[in-house]
C-alpha cells in the first residue's frame, strides 16, 4: 500500500490539473492509515472535477457490496422508506457503493486470468470482456487499442436474443 500513498502524493496535483475526479469503492477504512489519509485528501481535492473519473477499487468485494446493499434496503423497508413491493433492480443498484458510477461497458482482464474474482458482480451483467495474457505493468496503449477494437466489433445485445 506504500505504492498507493506514493502515487497519490506524486500524482494528485496532476489529476486535479487534468480535471480528473478520483473516487474509491471498497472498505478503505481498513487500509493503512497513511493510505486512507492520502486517499481522502485526493478525493476531497478532486471531488468537483468534471472531466474523467478515476475509480479505485480498494479492499473491494462484489459479494460484500451486494450484501451491504441488501442490508440497507432491509433497513429502509423496516422504517417505511421503501415498500417491499417496490424493490426492483434499480433499488439494488442505487444502494451499491457504485451507485454514482456507470456500469462498465468493457472489462479488461490481464495476466491470462479469465474469471471475475468477485469484482463488480452486479455491475458487469451486460459488460463485454477482453482477456489478455499481457501482465498489468506491461499493458500499454497498443494493448488498450486492441481491446477497444475487439469491443467495437462485438454485437452487444444487453441480454436480448437475436
Amino acid at each position: 500500500m506504500n505504492l498507493l500513498s506514493t502515487y497519490l502524493k506524486n500524482e494528485v496535483a496532476t489529476l486535479h490539473k487534468e480535471n480528473v475526479k478520483l473516487t474509491a469503492i471498497g472498505d478503505i477504512n481498513n487500509l493503512p492509515n497513511q493510505c486512507v489519509k492520502e486517499l481522502n485528501k485526493a478525493i476531497e481535492l478532486t471531488k468537483n472535477n468534471t472531466g474523467c473519473n478515476l475509480n479505485l477499487a480498494l479492499n473491494y468485494g462484489g459479494r460484500l457490496d451486494i450484501k451491504n446493499a441488501l442490508v440497507d434496503i432491509i433497513k429502509d423497508v423496516k422504517v417505511g422508506k421503501i415498500n417491499l413491493d417496490e424493490i426492483d433492480e434499480n433499488t439494488i443498484s442505487n444502494h451499491l457503493s457504485t451507485k454514482s458510477i456507470p456500469d462498465p461497458d468493457l472489462v479488461i482482464r490481464t495476466s491470462g486470468e479469465e474469471r471475475l474474482s468477485n469484482f463488480l458482480l452486479w455491475e458487469v451483467a451486460y459488460a463485454e470482456f477482453y482477456f489478455t495474457n499481457v501482465h498489468w505493468p506491461d499493458f500499454d496503449e497498443k494493448e488498450l487499442q486492441k481491446a477497444i477494437f475487439t469491443y467495437q466489433n462485438r454485437d452487444r445485445r444487453f441480454g436480448g436474443i437475436k
